[in-house]
């Protein structure tokens, strides 16, 4: 792992992003996050193969989205509340203006 943020809002989890660097720890991140929550469902949008590759899981208080860049082989672990994280984004497009 390269780097983890956390963010809270009011004191409580929002949003945790991770960083990670190359092929072989995507594969093994890949594995841990499919044993711990399920394999993957097909949905649309879900990309499993290519150069950008995304996979989520959605429990009722939890999603985990997993990015993977191949070509710089670099990985993004976002683990969202479901009902924070939407508060944080509309947080971050007011504090832009």
């Amino acid at each position: 792992m390269t780097s983890i943020l956390y963010v809270s809002l009011d004191d409580q989890f929002a949003r945790v992003m991770i960083r990670y660097q190359g092929e072989q720890v995507h594969k093994h991140v890949l594995r841990f996050l499919e044993d711990q929550f399920g394999g993957l469902e097909r949905i649309p949008g879900q990309m499993a193969r290519g150069l950008n590759q995304q996979y989520t899981w959605r429990g009722s208080d939890t999603e985990i989205t997993l990015t993977y860049q191949a070509g710089t082989e670099r990985g993004y672990i976002f683990i969202d509340s479901r009902t924070l994280a939407p508060r944080f984004n509309d947080y971050i497009t007011d504090s832009a203006e």
